[in-house]
């Protein structure tokens, strides 16, 4: 008689309350799947894992406090055994190397079915790297795409916290309101902005934001 597959321990760190609670559910219906903690931010998470041990965590990239990047750089250090699944609605080859570089084991859309967010986490589980079909093609298409153009442009080099402010800088906001949205200092965001510009090779925030969107850095 076959033994029952073991079940599997899973945390879900999304800044999202909506969507924390419908992944919440529609993982816990997985028959090897248990759910047993959330965070909305990469602090919390890091607060939960001192109480409880998951086996997998499914990792928000882009959350306040502590982003993904920077949780999954700390669990991979700290706590190796921990396997972490990237999930993000930005599918652009920086997020990609920046998380799995850091250590995720997996890369799934928040537009994934159900099927295969189960397949990704016990793939991972049992010790596999999961990317989808469709982050395999976004980075052979960046791979076949890249030009001699770019290769003073330090795209890959970009910060999950740069790609943030950037983002914030296409949406029309000001200095200040970036400080007070990301609870640091204004002079803080115009070193970001500096160290931008300067990794990107470009002169202001105006061709920053046009390149940023023509390269899928950011949505516009």
């Amino acid at each position: 008689m076959t033994p029952p597959a073991k079940t599997i321990k899973l945390m879900i760190a999304e800044d999202q309350a909506i969507i924390l609670h419908s992944l919440m559910i529609l993982l816990n219906s997985l028959q090897n799947i248990e759910v047993i903690g959330t965070a909305l931010n990469g602090l919390d998470l890091m607060t939960l894992l001192e109480k409880e041990k998951p086996d997998v965590i499914l990792m928000d990239i882009n959350m306040p406090k502590m982003n993904g990047i920077e949780a999954t750089r700390i669990i991979d250090a700290k706590m190796p055994w921990v396997k972490v699944i990237a999930l993000s609605m930005y599918d652009h080859p920086v997020y990609i190397k920046k998380m799995f570089k850091s250590g995720a084991k997996g890369f799934v859309s928040k537009n994934a079915t159900k099927m295969e967010l189960g397949k990704a986490i016990e793939m991972v589980y049992n010790g596999d790297i999961y990317i989808s079909e469709e982050i395999s093609r976004i980075l052979l298409r960046e791979y076949s795409n890249a030009s001699d153009s770019d290769e003073n442009a330090d795209y890959t080099s970009l910060t999950s916290r740069e790609i943030e402010i950037i983002q914030l800088l296409a949406d029309g906001l000001y200095t200040k309101e970036i400080a007070e949205k990301l609870f640091i200092s204004d002079k803080t965001v115009e070193r970001h902005k500096t160290n931008i510009l300067k990794k990107l090779k470009l002169r202001n925030t105006a061709q920053l934001v046009k390149i940023a969107i023509t390269k899928g850095i950011i949505v516009s």
